[in-house]
């Protein structure tokens, strides 16, 4: 699936040419090496009690960045986060963490992330990841978000690829799934990806992949095992689903109908006692009666001809008194 469809972007960690999703060959460790030992633009001295400034923008961060779009809200009470599910909150979940991100609020971070949170390249398969809570708080990771937020436009589209079938909900919503989202840059260099997650009920985020320096250019992917799936996958045990079909042509009688699980496809009905089967050259679904196999009877009106029934000619004997009666069973014609 695309990460960004509408340009000229290859899918997010399905596409081996999407350098920001597939991995990279090119030394993009060194980004994180210096995750540490690079401080913020603009970052006060250490100890200083104030909340920092908004970095400043590059790239397509130039003159406003994603923060900027977020450093007049509010977060949200702990009392409301706990309450979002997935995936209905799930672009307001990563809404609120950049909203912490543009207040610089690390405090904030566990109330939307899970217990095991991590962060790396962005790639479904986690390469390099790292905790987020690594004994400061989560303060290396806001830093390195809050520098790769500020190179992405202040009205760059987050997208959350719909989750398809339906039914593929309920494996993210009761935690069985995760899901992704994403910001991409317009050249597709920068992106900034969120897994999300059901923790204890709660949607969390579980995983932001990123790369600390914007890549030069695109990144060949790594090799290995493939990712895994952006969305969940439905897969249906044999033997469930739709009925199968009949032979083009073949049409079942009235009260007869398809069973999954029937091999036979077909089980008695009410007003159907005889349990009519399909048979080769016996489009009418009727099935042979002892001691008559090739003159089949089913159940019939008054006054009307069975179906699979040969007309007979005059001065055949009658048929037996109810033989072909409402309700009656089949019964064959006698012989001379």
């Amino acid at each position: 699936m695309s990460f960004a469809s509408p340009r000229p972007l290859l899918s997010f960690l399905l596409c081996s040419a999407l350098t920001a999703l597939g991995g990279c060959e090119t030394p993009h460790s060194a980004g994180f090496a210096k995750v540490r030992t690079a401080p913020e633009k603009g970052a006060p001295a250490a100890g200083a009690a104030a909340a920092r400034a908004l970095p400043e923008g590059s790239a397509e961060g130039v003159p406003e960045h994603l923060l900027h779009e977020y450093a007049q809200r509010e977060p949200a009470a702990e009392a409301e986060v706990v309450t979002w599910d997935l995936p209905a909150k799930s672009k307001r979940l990563v809404v609120e963490l950049l909203v912490l991100a543009a207040r610089d609020e690390e405090k904030g971070l566990r109330g939307v992330m899970s217990r095991q949170a991590r962060w790396g390249i962005p790639d479904r398969r986690e390469f390099e990841a790292r905790p987020v809570f690594a004994g400061d708080d989560g303060r290396a990771f806001l830093d390195t978000l809050r520098q790769v937020s500020a190179r992405l436009g202040r009205k760059e589209n987050l997208n959350c690829p719909p989750i398809m079938p339906p039914a593929a909900q309920n494996y993210v919503r009761n935690g069985a799934e995760p899901m992704w989202c994403f910001y991409s840059s317009n050249d597709g260099l920068d992106i900034l990806a969120f897994k999300l997650i059901v923790e204890g009920g709660s949607a969390k985020v579980d995983y932001v992949g990123m790369h600390p320096e914007r890549p030069a250019g695109m990144v060949a992917a790594r090799t290995g095992a493939p990712p895994p799936p952006m969305t969940p996958v439905v897969r249906r045990p044999p033997n469930t689903g739709m009925p199968p079909r009949l032979p083009e042509g073949i049409q079942l009688p009235d009260g007869v109908t398809l069973q999954p699980g029937n091999p036979a496809g077909l089980v008695p009905q009410p007003g159907n006692p005889a349990g009519l089967v399909p048979q080769p050259g016996n489009p009418a679904g009727l099935a042979p009666q002892p001691g008559n196999p090739t003159q089949p009877l089913a159940p019939a009106q008054p006054g009307t001809t069975p179906a699979g029934v040969s007309p007979q000619p005059a001065g055949n004997p009658p048929l037996p008194s109810g033989t072909l009666g409402p309700g009656a069973p089949a019964q064959p014609l006698p012989h001379p």
